[in-house]
Formats: structure tokens, sequence, C-alpha cells
């Protein structure tokens, strides 16, 4: 240390007490350096080191007048002083800046390393390990530490050495994701006081102090260099192409929501690049506003939420994300957001809420609450036909100043009433951007459709008869066209129960079989295979388990996602893992028809669709995703054919079926082809004229 010209420490555990044992080269290094020792220490102090930082940081020119004579030999402070009186040494190297103190908290536990960093400007040497910079630390502990000289002892010491200068830096300059870095006047805040939980002071704990004081009109400094409140603002990527090409139409939606008030609809197909469009959007409202924005996206699942992340991430912010955190930590994370929203610059903070926690946590709808008027709030429903519901449509926040609703599909099928909900909330459609305009700008890949008969047993169709029969008792129609909405819940039970008949038919699974069995198992990749996520009716187990053993019988790599697998915290990784190929197939039911990127997939078998149209579009979407090398998607089919063609319940069946059929062919690449889908509609629909 006496011949450092810089010397850096970090130590989880400080006491005043280790200047003692370190005093004749801390001295010779004080007399040679022009440059303050650093330290980097955890709010672990006892009240006498507490005070003593404290005076040398709030009442500096005292101190240096009280201590300079006590302490100083020539000018400088000797070492004797540094043995006998450590407490004052501390607070003099503080007041005349030779000394830096910064403390760290951390959100869990306590900051916990012990290194001593030392250069003379050429080399430099990491002397790393058990030890704290404490007097019994260095002294009277049996601690090991571990020495490493980047100019003698080979490449990986060097390297070591490097990420060890590299590793503090970042932490000194408070750019570490997990931790908070303090200003000394800062973090004796908390310094020696512990939580409430009888812990290391953490985050959470410095936020709750910084809110008393705010909350009591003391406005108290935001600590500088924190990567909670660094000055950061939603900025659009350099590289990105949203006024030309084939994302204009990007450009258009924005232009749309703010000739409308920053309020409004965007019904964008999947593939046009909803989630860009409302960060182009967010990002603009950011520029024009003089003070902070505090953005809210409400999603209505956990993979989706982790897209976003990704996204919001290049917009230059990293968000929030509550949805991952036990209460306890959820309520410190939104004290720093409500931090970071005080300042009076330009500065954006975003959470990323599933639709279900927004709904259940008054915490964060409070925080939405008691925004002041010049925070601006964007808020974001994305597959906003979901919010529809009125549990989640009550949930909503009454002020919020930008609102932006993201759907392919916003209109609530047969349920005009949460329409009407959504639209008074969100504004208007102000913007459109369909499937068919996708692909044919080049945001979608074009897709082959092909449509496969599977026959109906006759004890399907006897069981599908019946129910009919119960749901004409019940006032419903025989035609099923995708209605729900003024049910009883007998009703929509034996609905639902009826179009499992159809979307579990037995025949379909020997069909697929036989599709792949035909094409060979082993060369099957990038492929979906959609199944039913109704209960099983005619009580032969469930649709996907039927599946998921067909493919391990035919020795396919498959491996399921729904629900169960989207809460999980590596559902990223799953999808991630198909994507490179590890899996041949992902079965999955309901949980892949919104949002979800899986741009690889270039194969879809759907076994199971139900009569709602904003389904269909979502399942192309799906598949359609543009990635390298794919140029186009093939998407199958599997329309059921009752055994009585000319029967009631025949034409029904089939109706219902070549409904969904014309609409995938509308757009489908071979409609026309001598043997493409439209051949086989054509051959059915005069017995669903029959009958009409």
């Amino acid at each position: 240390m006496s011949l450092a010209r810089d010397a850096r420490i970090a130590s989880g555990y400080f006491s005043s007490r280790c200047l003692a044992q370190i005093a004749p080269g801390l001295a010779s290094h004080l007399q040679r350096s022009d440059r303050p020792l650093k330290l980097l220490i955890s709010p672990e102090l006892d009240d006498d080191d507490r005070a003593a930082i404290d005076r040398g940081v709030r009442a500096p020119q005292e101190v240096i007048d009280s201590l300079a004579s006590k302490l100083l030999d020539h000018g400088s402070v000797h070492e004797s002083a540094v043995v006998q009186h450590t407490r004052d040494c501390l607070s003099y190297l503080l007041a005349t800046c030779r000394l830096e103190i910064r403390f760290v908290l951390m959100d869990l536990g306590m900051y916990h390393k012990k290194q001593w960093l030392l250069s003379d400007g050429e080399v430099r040497l990491a002397v790393h390990g058990s030890g704290n910079a404490t007097g019994r630390g260095l002294l009277l502990n049996g601690e090991q530490m571990t020495i490493d000289r980047d100019w003698a002892d080979g490449p990986t010491a060097e390297l070591r050495v490097s990420r060890l200068f590299e590793q503090w830096d970042k932490q000194w300059n408070g750019e570490h994701p997990d931790s908070l870095t303090l200003q000394a006047s800062d973090g004796i805040l908390v310094a020696g006081q512990g939580s409430a939980h009888g812990t290391a002071p953490t985050i959470g704990d410095f936020w709750a102090a910084w809110k008393q004081d705010h909350d009591a009109g003391i406005e108290p400094v935001l600590p500088p260099g924190s990567p909670e409140l660094a000055r950061r603002v939603l900025t659009v990527p350099k590289n990105l192409e949203w006024r030309t090409g084939r994302f204009q139409h990007q450009g258009q939606a924005v232009d749309a929501f703010f000739d409308n008030d920053r309020r409004g609809v965007l019904a964008i197909a999947t593939g046009g690049g909803k989630t860009r469009t409302a960060l182009l959007a967010a990002s603009e409202t950011q520029r024009r506003h003089a003070g902070p924005m505090l953005m809210v996206v409400l999603v209505p699942s956990r993979p989706l939420m982790m897209q976003w992340a990704d996204d919001i991430r290049e917009f230059g912010v990293e968000p929030l994300l509550p949805s991952g955190l036990n209460p306890h930590e959820r309520g410190l994370r939104l004290l720093e957001v409500e931090a970071g929203l005080s300042v009076d610059r330009p500065s954006t903070e975003v959470m990323i809420v599933t639709n279900s926690l927004f709904s259940q946590d008054e915490g964060i709808r409070d925080l939405l609450a008691r925004l002041p008027s010049q925070v601006e709030l964007f808020l974001v429903g994305d597959e906003m036909h979901n919010l529809g519901a009125p549990t989640h449509f009550r949930s909503l926040p009454q002020r919020a100043d930008s609102r932006l609703g993201l759907s392919a599909t916003p209109i609530r099928q047969y349920d005009p009433d949460g329409t009407d909900r959504l639209f008074d909330y969100f504004g208007p459609q102000v913007f459109t951007f369909g499937l068919d305009e996708a692909i044919r700008a080049g945001c979608l890949t074009p897709y082959r459709y092909f449509l496969h008969e599977v026959p109906m047993s006759n004890h399907e169709l006897d069981k599908w008869t019946e129910l009919t029969e119960e749901l004409a008792k019940a006032g419903f129609k025989r035609d099923d066209d995708g209605q729900v909405v003024g049910l009883t819940r007998r009703g929509e039970r034996l609905l639902r129960d009826r179009r499992a008949i159809l979307e579990q038919a037995s025949a379909k699974i020997q069909v697929l079989r036989h599709l792949l069995e035909e094409q060979m198992p082993s060369t099957v990749q990038r492929c979906l295979v959609y199944a039913s996520g109704k209960a099983a009716v005619l009580e032969e187990g469930r649709q996907i388990e039927r599946i998921n053993e067909m493919l391990s019988d035919l020795g396919i790599i498959s491996h399921q996602f729904t629900s169960a697998e989207t809460s999980r915290r590596d559902a990223s990784d799953l999808l991630a893992a198909f994507g490179q190929g590890d899996y041949q197939v992902l079965t999955a039911m309901k949980v892949l028809d919104e949002g979800i990127d899986i741009p690889q997939t270039d194969t879809a078998y759907i076994l199971a669709s139900s009569a709602v149209r904003r389904e269909w579009v979502q399942r192309r979407g799906r598949i359609l995703r543009r990635a390298a090398g794919k140029s186009m998607a093939s998407v199958h089919d599997f329309i059921v054919v009752p055994p009585e063609l000319e029967s009631d319940e025949g034409a029904a069946i089939l109706r219902g079926e070549l409904r969904r059929a014309e609409e995938f062919a509308s757009l489908a690449e071979n409609e026309w082809d001598s043997d493409g889908p439209r051949s086989i509609i054509s051959s059915f629909e005069a017995h669903t004229r029959v009958r009409n």
C-alpha cells in the first residue's frame, strides 16, 4: 500500500480499528498519492464509527479545525496518530477528501465482498478472500486471502485482476443491477440501524427512509449514479426502421394515436410490431413531456411480460416486473419507482404487470392513484380484449394521461357491452393493420393451408345430438357461431361440452399420426400442435396427454407448453430451447395464442379450434412470424365430418367447421390450387345449404 498510487477497498464489514493495522502503509500512501483512498462497505457499522463518518461528511471544516494538530506531522497524517486515534483519523480523512466511502445496499442480504485493489499506475495487484476490513479480520481471525499480480502471476491472474477492478468500478458507480450504491451522506441514514427483520439494511430500507423524508416535505436529494435513479428516458433505438420500409405502418399508427390526443386502440396483426409501436408512442410522449413519466403495461401472461421486458430494454430502460416478486419485495420496489418519479426532469419508469396481479394488488393501484400531476401516466393494455372482463375492467386506473390499447382483434366477439367499455376507456380504434396487410408488407410469412377430413364416430354424434337437445331446452340455437354471452351457467357448460366433442374427436390423433409417419418422424421440426383446452367429455383422457403419448411412441422429441409451464420461471428457457431445435414439437392448448414469439416455427397442426374468430387470427400469427431461412409456413387443420351429412345435426356441424376453414383459406397461398382447401370446402358446401 505504501507504493500504491491508487487504492480501492471493498469490505462487507468495516471498523475504523482496521486503520491501526494498516497504519504504516496507509500513512505512506497518503503522502505518496494525490488520489483519495476509496472504500466500498455495507451499512453494518457500530455506533461510534457511524458517528465518526457522519462528522467527517456533515461538518468537514469543524473536523479539520479540531483535529489537524492532533493528527498531522509536517503537514501529513502520521503513522502513530492513525494507531492512537483511529476514529478521529476516519473523520479527518473524510473531511479532507483523502478518503471516500460509499455504502452498498442489496435487494436481499448484505454486501459481503473483501477486496484490496492496488495500483501504481502501471501494474495492479488484487488481494481478495475472506478477510474483512476490521481489526479482527486483519489481525485475529483465521482468514485466507489470495494475492494476484497482473505482471507476474500469469494470464489467469492477469484476467482475474482485470475483472476484479472492473467489477469494483461498476459497484462504485452504481451500475450493478442488484444493488444500490450510496454516497456516505445518504448511506449514513440507514448505516448501523439494521432492517425491520433484524438483518442488514437493504435497498428497500433506504427507500422507506427516503419516502418518510419525502412525505414530510424534506425533499431529500436523490443518490447519484444509482441504477434505479440514473437519468434514463425511453429512447428510440437508432437503427429502428419505423417510418419507411415494411414497418412504416408503425409510424402511421403513432401519428394516429397523437392525432387523437394520445387515446386509442391500435388493431395491429401479430407480427406487425404492436409492442414496438407502443414503445415508439411512449418514447415520443416522454420526449414531449418536460417531467417524469410512468409507463404501465398490462399483459395477460408471464411469458408475454418477459417479451415486453426485452423490448423495453432496447429502448434504454430497465423495467420493474412486480409479478415476479413476493408482496414484501413488491412493496419495496414500488417505493423505488415512486422515488424515481420525484425528479423535476424527463425520466421514465416502466412497470409490466399481469392483468391478474393488477386487479388483486392494491399497492400498485394506489401508487397510480396518488401520482402527482407532473408525472405523465402512460397506460398500455396489451391484448386489451382481455381487459373487457368486469373483474379486470374495474381495476383500470381512473387517472391515465395516455391510454393505448393493443390487440390484433380488439372486438370482444358477442360481448358488445365489454367491447364498448374498452373503447370508452382507451378511445376509438384509430389504426388498423390486418393479417392480410402484414403478409403483403412482408411482416409475416405467407402460408399454405391444408384441410384434413376427420370422420366423426356415431358415439360422438349421439353425444353431440344429446347436448344439442339440452341446449335447445335451455333456449340456445342449434348453430354454434361462437356466441357465449348471455347464457346461463348450465347453458355455458352444455355449450362447452358440445364444442369439446368436435375439438376432441378421437380420429384426429389417428389422422395426425398418419401425417407424421408419412413425413417421417425424424424429419419433423419447428412444429406446433394445438390441442383442446377443454375437459374430456367422453372419458378418453385429456387430448394433449394422448398427443404427447403418440409423439413419444413415434420417437418425436416434444414438450408441452400449457398454463402450468408459463407460471414457471424457466418458461422463456423452454421456448428458447424449442427455437434452437432441442424439441421437434411443442404441444399447447390456449396459452400460445396471445403475443408469445416463437418465430422459428413453420408448421402447425391445429387439432382443436374454438369458434372464437380472435383465436383464428392469433394462431396464424404464431406460425407466420418471420425468421431467417423461413419463406413459407404450413397450417394443417382438421375438419370433423359427421356420419350423416344430410341430417340437421350433420349440416350444423359442417357449417361451424367450414366457417373456420373459409377464414383460414381466404389468405392462403394455395387457396385455389386443384388440391387446395377451397376444393374441399366446396365439396361440403352443398350439404350445409340443404338445411340453412
